[in-house]
């Protein structure tokens, strides 16, 4: 009984926290959500997926802060919407986002293939049809006509530094689409380093927007990096066999 109790407490949170930032969630989502969570638990003790396994805080730290993008660059919930999610890991924030906004198209891409795996059990179980998971090096995936400059979004959470994380997903945008980094508290100096390759990659100067001012969610101090695609991105970038990190811009 009392873990139901505690189980109640924390979608109470999920759904008080939603509604702020103006995401309504169904029973089916919220079932979704609570199926996700007890997965990755259930997985994490046999493939190292998160250091996060507390309850509260997977819905706080995981879904939450996910999904607290649209609060800063609003998510069109239709069908047409590409995003996608590179660096996915275990499905933060884009397969959060799927279960959140489920008519938009949604592609995580992830490279290590344990993790890929488990997304795509997720995937199945959670009947999420509009999701794509793809197996491969962001160097790589960027320069498929497939991926290249069509994603209306791109988001990537704890992935690398700014100057790395730039080249890493701006190659996905479209021209006028948006990327929205998770970084945490004062990535400002981060951001100055970055600034050459946000350029290059065909970004303009970065907005920096902190959750916990307009949310105060509990324990976290995510702030987001929102850049527009105003420029084509150069054929030669992203640079392959790890360059983006080895040799930032």
């Amino acid at each position: 009984m009392i873990f139901k109790e505690i189980a109640g407490i924390n979608m109470n949170i999920l759904t008080k926290y939603t509604q702020i930032m103006g995401i309504k969630l169904d029973s089916k989502q919220i079932e979704q959500l609570h199926t996700y969570k007890n997965l990755l638990i259930e997985w994490n003790q046999k493939v190292n997926l998160t250091a996060i396994t507390d309850p509260k805080e997977i819905i706080v730290k995981h879904f939450l802060d996910s999904m607290a993008i649209h609060a800063v660059s609003p998510v069109l919930n239709k069908q047409g919407f590409k995003v996608i999610d590179v660096g996915s890991g275990a499905g933060f924030p884009g397969l959060v986002l799927q279960i959140a906004f489920p008519k938009c198209n949604i592609t995580l891409l992830e490279s290590t293939q344990k993790k890929v795996k488990f997304l795509q059990f997720v995937k199945t179980k959670l009947e999420l049809t509009n999701l794509t998971v793809i197996g491969a090096r962001a160097e790589l995936a960027a320069h498929n006509v497939l991926f290249r400059e069509v994603f209306d979004l791109v988001v990537a959470r704890g992935v690398a530094r700014l100057s790395t994380l730039s080249e890493l997903t701006l190659p996905f945008c479209k021209i006028n689409g948006l990327c929205v980094l998770h970084k945490g508290p004062n990535p400002d100096k981060e951001l100055t380093q970055a600034s050459k390759a946000i350029n290059h990659m065909g970004g303009n100067k970065a907005e920096l927007l902190s959750l916990n001012q307009s949310l105060s969610l509990p324990s976290n101090n995510t702030v987001f990096v929102k850049l527009i695609k105003i420029s084509k991105t150069p054929a030669r970038f992203p640079r392959a066999d790890g360059m983006p990190k080895k040799s930032p811009l």
